[in-house]
């Protein structure tokens, strides 16, 4: 009897599900069952609909019962232009879309001649394998104005899909609408896996909690280890996560040197079934998350078993690389003066047996986080790699895809950058805004949401967060720069940046001398550095010594770009005194680039001037790492570039190095070369690439001019495409002015 009630009970589903679904030549529509202000589109293959068609039908019903319409496609999805126009189709109906998820398997695109809009990205892509050297990112269905050039599909993994950005594209990432990956590792338990993930979400966004519990760690080698660094973010988070500050929440924060257990530590936090949000600083690898290092020894015995630890480990890296282990081995004795007994057990089993369990267990592994159930409902991992979701295994998805309870979680699809706001405007999270509309704000090519993005805490605020983030009336916006909430302030300031651009500039000037929260200050800096005018060079001028580690490092990098004689007294002096490492290092950093005479004449004049009033204090010369720039390493490379008779790669790879080393002083030697006829086409293309990094150069004028005069010149497809996206790209300005 209860097979026969469960059987009808299927066919009348079934009649339900055929009489609201609509056919678009091969593409299946599941329309949405409710009216809304906005839309949502899930986008699945049709076997994995088939499959799971049942969990999708209740997270659709549960995306919907939070009053946002949402539509179902389904198809054998052939290419991301297929699925890109079902977008657009969609975002200029009524109700308009404001995001979608994508569901199993979903084309790929992965994308070249685009690393301006990655944070740190610049792998060769001539040297290396296309799939290494290319970019996945779902940007090129979520930013509609963004051009591209279809190139191929992969031979062996077909949901691949390689394009490249075109010249007269827009050169910055400004999405339309957010998007998402629901794809877990591809084994047997695929289907059940996205099945069981979906009736997870349904059930969880019922239980409507409040953002009052969240931990934060900072992994090893992260931001130079800087202690000023890591304990000024509470500063910020302290505004975005204010529940977490009551009675009733908590903030916990951990540093990887606090415990040398502290992978158990984390380990037994993720599993906590309070915890809301969890952040990862640290470094990555696609199935792992760095966390710790050999700990610092306490005593003479620990510190010596930690040499030999690393001495070992040299060995066998030697050897692994087809190095000589005995010369490897006499530069250390040698560099150390370390007795030959230290290597010893580099290649016995044992002891490689005994050095690798130890190197496992200070990371977090694929395999670690399947024995736990991990409870955040949303991570952020600012890590590389780890939301490589083009391949089989990925840390993001085993959190979201797991055992616990994780419902969502940010993650880089290639490495990034270290020095990035990874939690700007998170507050948003507070008043209702959902991960993806939150997320939306984020602009970089390798940063994906993995997970379900329709989900947001319970919000008691006053405030329509997703009206503010919409509204295109600056009278309405100016009414919120008077909040008390440092957040919304924030966004306001935002919103109205974007409608008046160069007219808000004394504004934005005005709200960064006089606001009391480094979040408005920092967003007023972000803006004026957007904008790359004259307020923005004198709020440098105070912003080197802002009250905010996070706004001094990014100033610090601001001001050495710009390169202006007047900052240079200023940089100097942080690269001594400021009490953050990560501060002083960039300050030095910076101070290599500005190696024309004149700039180092005045840094060297700078440093005396520091060091005499540091013997005051018992300092001296070898109390300090001091770099003075010089023209020697541009020389080299000028030497290499130059010299027709050696390997045209070669020449073509030191010019990539002025991608990273902005020197000023090489801007005249590189037009030269751009505009040399004798020289290689491919050798012109990479130094005119190499020119676009240069936005916020003072010679950025000159390289423009040159650009245009060369645009005219030139008859070469190749140099002409090139011109064009380095002119657009200076004009433009950097895709994230925080990692320009």
């Amino acid at each position: 009897m209860k097979g026969l009630v469960m059987r009808k009970f299927k066919i009348l589903f079934l009649i339900i599900l055929v009489s609201v679904e609509v056919f678009y030549a091969q593409i299946r529509v599941l329309k949405p069952g409710i009216n809304s202000k906005t839309s949502f589109a899930i986008f699945i293959d049709s076997v994995t609909f088939d499959k799971v068609y049942d969990a999708v039908i209740k997270y659709k019903n549960s995306i919907e019962k939070d009053n946002l319409a949402t539509y179902v496609l389904i198809n054998n999805w052939k290419s991301p232009e297929e699925i890109k126009n079902e977008i657009i189709k969609l975002y200029n109906s009524k109700p308009r879309l404001e995001g979608a998820v994508f569901i199993g398997d979903i084309p790929i695109p992965m994308i070249r001649e685009a690393q301006h809009l990655t944070s740190a990205f610049k792998l060769d892509e001539q040297r290396y394998d296309w799939k290494k050297s290319s970019v996945p990112s779902d940007r090129f269905y979520d930013d509609f104005d963004l051009k591209f050039e279809f190139i191929k599909q992969d031979t062996n993994q077909t949901l691949y899909f390689y394009y490249k950005l075109l010249p007269e594209s827009p050169q910055r990432i400004e999405r339309e609408i957010y998007t998402a990956r629901i794809k877990p590792s591809p084994d047997s338990l695929k289907y059940e896996k996205i099945r069981n993930y979906l009736l997870k979400v349904s059930e969880l966004k019922n239980k409507n909690e409040i953002l009052n519990n969240v931990l934060v760690f900072t992994g090893h080698g992260y931001n130079s280890e800087s202690l000023t660094s890591w304990s000024d973010e509470t500063q910020i988070l302290m505004e975005h996560f204010p529940e977490a500050f009551k009675v009733g929440g908590r903030f916990k924060k951990y540093f990887y040197e606090m415990n040398k257990d502290i992978k158990k530590i984390i380990m037994s936090e993720l599993e906590k079934s309070e915890l809301d949000v969890a952040i990862f600083h640290a470094h990555g690898v696609p199935d792992a998350q760095l966390l710790s290092s050999y700990p610092k020894a306490s005593n003479v015995n620990e510190n010596i078993e930690s040499i030999k630890y690393y001495l070992r480990s040299k060995l066998r890296s030697a050897k692994e690389n087809n190095n000589s282990v005995e010369e490897t081995k006499e530069y250390f004795k040698k560099s150390f003066g370390v007795p030959d007994n230290w290597f010893d057990g580099a290649f016995d089993e044992e002891v490689i047996k005994q050095d690798s369990i130890l190197s496992y267990n200070f990371d977090l592994h694929i395999d670690d986080i399947r024995k736990i159930s991990p409870q955040p409902k949303f991570v952020i991992f600012d890590e590389c790699f780890n939301g490589s979701f083009h391949l089989d295994e990925y840390i993001a998805g085993e959190y979201v895809f797991g055992n616990g309870n994780t419902i969502a979680a940010i993650g880089n699809s290639v490495n990034v950058l270290q020095d990035l706001f990874v939690t700007e405007l998170i507050g948003l999270l507070n008043y209702g805004a959902r991960l993806g509309q939150w997320h939306r704000f984020n602009n970089y090519l390798e940063s994906h949401l993995i997970g379900d993005p329709t989900f947001r805490f319970r919000s008691n605020s006053k405030y329509a967060v997703e009206e503010l983030s919409n509204s295109n009336n600056e009278k309405d916006l100016r009414k919120f720069l008077s909040s008390t909430d440092a957040v919304i302030r924030t966004l306001a300031l935002k919103r109205i940046f974007d409608l008046k651009k160069e007219s808000f500039s004394s504004d934005l000037k005005n709200f960064y001398l006089n606001d009391n929260s480094p979040n408005v200050r920092l967003m007023a800096l972000k803006c004026l550095a957007q904008l790359r005018d004259k307020n923005f060079e004198e709020v440098l001028m105070i912003s080197i010594n802002d009250p905010n580690e996070l706004i001094r490092r990014f100033s610090i990098q601001w001001m050495g770009f710009i390169g202006k004689e007047e900052f240079l007294p200023l940089i100097v002096r942080a690269s001594f005194d400021d009490e953050s490492d990560r501060v002083r290092y960039n300050a030095k950093s910076v101070m290599e680039l500005l190696n024309s005479d004149k700039k180092i004449e005045i840094i060297n004049r700078e440093v005396e001037k520091i060091l005499n009033e540091k013997k005051k204090y018992g300092f001296d010369r070898n109390d300090f790492f001091i770099r003075i720039p010089d023209k020697k390493r541009e020389q080299e490379i000028f030497e290499v570039v130059n010299n027709d008779t050696l390997n045209l790669r070669k020449r073509i790879f030191d010019v990539r190095t002025f991608r990273k080393y902005i020197y000023e002083d090489a801007v005249d030697s590189l037009i030269a070369i751009a505009s040399n006829k004798n020289k290689p086409k491919e050798l012109r293309v990479a130094v005119i690439e190499a020119l676009g990094w240069y936005y916020y150069s003072p010679k950025r004028f000159d390289i423009i001019n040159a650009c245009k005069i060369l645009l005219n010149e030139t008859q070469e497809i190749e140099i002409k495409n090139e011109v064009i996206k380095t002119i657009n790209r200076l004009i433009e300005g950097p895709n994230n002015p925080f990692t320009p």
